[in-house]
């Protein structure tokens, strides 16, 4: 069964409004005009690795809730890296995530097990993986040690 997800953007001249069309996740507004010229670039590089960060900490929360383990936080990052492919177009090279998550020893063969199913991505990452690596550094810091 296929799914859809929406969104929509408008831009006029130096404003940009990006509705991602959920109660969750809200609206983007940018007036780029209002940007130094040296942080305009790279803005759809990071949707990009926010993107695949928030389906891949989803995908793990639900693993590990779905195993009875609870965690204390999960703090995670993703490096996106651009370039030129070999007809000098720009590209995405490849995404690393980053992810360490803090919970109880208790919980730590849980993990071990979770870790294993999470070296295959989630929905989006997985997805991305046909064009361009995507690297899994998946970690964990025991709060009770």
């Amino acid at each position: 069964m296929a799914q859809e997800a929406a969104v929509r953007l408008v831009r006029k001249g130096p404003v940009i409004d990006l509705d991602l069309e959920s109660r969750a996740l809200g609206r983007i507004h940018v007036d780029i005009d209002s940007v130094p010229e040296d942080e305009r670039p790279g803005a759809a590089k990071k949707l990009l690795g926010a993107s695949v960060l928030y389906c891949y900490v989803a995908a793990l929360d639900k693993a590990l809730e779905a195993r009875g383990a609870r965690y204390d936080s999960i703090d995670a990052s993703a490096q996106v890296r651009a370039g030129s492919n070999d007809k000098g177009q720009g590209r995405i090279l490849g995404i690393a995530l980053n992810v360490i998550v803090r919970m109880d020893s208790a919980y730590e063969e849980v993990f071990d097990r979770v870790a294993k199913v999470m070296r295959h991505g989630c929905l989006v990452s997985a997805s991305l993986e046909a064009a361009f690596p995507v690297t899994y550094n998946l970690e964990l810091e025991c709060t009770d040690e």
